[in-house]
């Protein structure tokens, strides 16, 4: 004997949004970050921006992200939204001042923009992503992300004086 049939997500979103003229906020369950969270399928979790950006527009291409014009991690306004690549994300949450860790002076960061070259400098010198992993105290993953540019991009090599 099955359960009752679930109701269906849209049914169970929009009334736990405080829709007015500017965002329109999630008032469900939210993360320390205040990003709401909400049960979509089975035990599967999913961040209320792509639910608010899937319900509107429809499916969210492979390996994209849902990202927010307006900076608010509440927010589920459609148009308040819009979809990218994490690079773009990345790039405009630096663009606006909200990203610390791109000088080195975030808590937690263990690179600034001195070692992100002196890491491209010694990679393209032919030493070992393992070995500049360990000088640097980061994960090899890390020393390959910086290297191809996929962590840190803005980070342009120093120009020579001429």
């Amino acid at each position: 004997m099955k359960g009752p049939k679930p109701r269906p997500l849209a049914d169970r979103f929009w009334p736990k949004v405080q829709r007015g003229d500017g965002c329109w906020l999630w008032m469900g369950y939210r993360q320390k970050s205040g990003h709401g969270r909400i049960g979509v399928a089975g035990n599967r979790v999913e961040s209320t921006s792509r639910v608010a950006w899937q319900l509107t527009y429809g499916p969210i291409p492979e390996g994209m992200e849902v990202c927010h014009k307006c900076d608010n991690p509440p927010c589920v306004r459609p148009d308040h939204l819009f979809v990218g690549t994490h690079a773009d994300n990345m790039a405009d949450c630096v663009a606006k001042g909200r990203h610390s860790a791109t000088d080195g002076r975030h808590h937690n960061a263990r690179l600034n923009a001195d070692s992100v070259r002196e890491i491209r400098r010694l990679r393209a010198a032919g030493v070992s992503g393992k070995e500049v992993a360990t000088l640097f105290g980061v994960a090899e993953t890390t020393v390959s992300q910086v290297f191809h540019r996929h962590l840190w991009p803005h980070i342009k090599e120093q120009e020579t004086e001429a």
